[in-house]
């Protein structure tokens, strides 16, 4: 069976995609995302230029790869001095004011999750490079993702438990029967 397009062709659609997203996306406050948004842009902007240069499909399968060194990045980051870890920013979310204990705990999971993205992104480029397209197709489009699912709701799971933070959500009925319950006062 001939390919309906070659892999340039869907490289180039892709960037064309990006460019409309991009324009139609322009706001006042948008030129303060472009340094976060420089990681990202560049790694999944050099698998494209490889796809379209090379006109190579074995360059489209490394966007997962990309992908998850841009999160990598991104969860990185926020390790740095001064920065405050992104599991802490979502866990600030649910309780604005996180003791020291709950701070040292999404650390620790921001740390977990760099290591997740690492090793999925390594995963997802020797499957690009040395496996099936069948494989690498199982893998990146599903599970990819259930892993990711696992970790999310585990780091949930563990930190409700640990802390008693599950009043008001969803699971509280099922958490209750589980674990210790909340404390009353919220804390």
């Amino acid at each position: 069976a001939k390919d309906v397009l070659e892999p340039r062709a869907v490289a180039l659609v892709i960037v064309a995609l990006i460019g409309l997203r991009a324009l139609s996306r322009r706001r006042a406050g948008a030129a303060r995302a472009l340094p976060q948004l420089a990681v990202p842009a560049v790694l999944v902007g050099a698998v494209l230029l490889a796809s379209a240069w090379s006109n190579d499909a074995r360059a489209l399968l490394l966007t997962p790869t990309a992908v998850n060194l841009a999160l990598l990045a991104a969860f990185g980051r926020t390790l740095l001095p001064g920065a405050t870890p992104l599991v802490e920013t979502i866990a600030r979310l649910q309780v604005p004011d996180l003791p020291a204990p709950e701070q040292r705990h999404c650390r620790a999971f921001t740390i977990a999750w760099c290591g997740f993205f690492a090793a999925n992104g390594a995963a997802s480029a020797w499957l690009a490079f040395f496996g099936s397209l069948e494989v690498w197709t199982v893998y990146t489009g599903f599970v990819a993702y259930v892993l990711m699912g696992v970790l999310l709701a585990g780091e949930f799971v563990i930190r409700s438990w640990r802390f008693g933070r599950y009043a008001g959500t969803p699971v509280e009925p099922l958490f209750r029967r589980w674990f210790r319950p909340p404390p009353e006062d919220g804390s």
